[in-house]
């Protein structure tokens, strides 16, 4: 009886992933540590290929995407950012009665560099005499990673701490200030450690579909992720890790394509 097609070729995907194996069966029941990294390593009658992540005993099988009903799987990465700055956009400006509108060229050019490289959000700091006296809000208009229009309104606090945004700028156009209560407070803008995903995330089960995430050098489980209908446009992450301009990050997660 001549040969099946699926034993000849679980014998040379054997081969790419140096382990010995005579037929499909016993491929199949190989377990991921003993599979590379990367490879592409099944393909089934049910049309879905499988992919191992990771290496040695933290390696796991995840599907690539063209059967079972998951989305095409994307590495997101950020190489190096910066570290969160609070002032990192405008430094501490006594605040005025009226509205006031701040533009782009009024911004720090290293803050909009940082935002151009990893869009993210962005933060304002209460401080001064009189914290109370702060505006209400501030209205941000700018651009996306995809250089689509952004808008965000984040509620100022009126007390001495930090409001952080929840939506990832790429550039910004404009703030706008609510009329303040008085003088003698101080706002600063600057950027948080909170990154916008470069493509939009599949949620499941309320929760972004994450398969792996490496944060500064290691496998890591405790990132933020908030899913892309609160993290415009597209979902965003935040490393329990602060960034500091010398860390790396990548995250693997499953596309949503709708």
């Amino acid at each position: 009886m001549s040969e099946n097609y699926g034993d000849k070729l679980a014998r040379e995907v054997s081969l790419r992933i140096g382990a010995s194996v005579a037929n499909e069966a016993a491929l199949s029941t190989l377990p991921a540590r003993q599979k590379t990294n990367g490879r592409i390593i099944l393909a089934r009658t049910e049309s879905t290929l499988w992919q191992v992540v990771g290496n040695g005993a933290s390696g796991v099988l995840v599907p690539l995407g063209t059967g079972g009903g998951c989305g095409p799987l994307y590495w997101a990465e950020w190489t190096n950012p910066v570290a969160a700055d609070a002032a990192g956009l405008k430094t501490a400006t006594a605040t005025t009665v009226a509205p006031q509108t701040i533009l782009a060229a009024a911004l720090i050019a290293g803050g909009k560099t940082a935002l151009a490289t990893y869009p993210r959000n962005v933060t304002f700091t209460t401080a001064g005499g009189t914290a109370a006296d702060a505006p209400a809000t501030a209205t941000i208009t700018g651009t996306d990673i995809d250089d689509a229009a952004l808008t965000e309104v984040v509620n100022i606090a009126q007390t001495a701490t930090i409001a952080s945004g929840v939506k990832a700028f790429k550039t910004i156009t404009s703030i706008v200030y609510s009329a303040a209560d008085g003088t003698d407070a101080t706002v600063a803008i600057g950027f948080g450690a909170v990154f916008g995903l470069p493509k939009k995330a599949k949620v499941r089960g309320g929760l972004v579909a994450v398969v792996r995430e490496i944060a500064a050098g290691s496998f890591a489980t405790n990132g933020t992720f908030v899913i892309p209908a609160t993290g415009l446009p597209y979902g965003t992450y935040a490393p329990n890790s602060a960034p500091d301009g010398s860390k790396d990050y990548a995250v693997l997660y499953e596309r949503d394509l709708s």
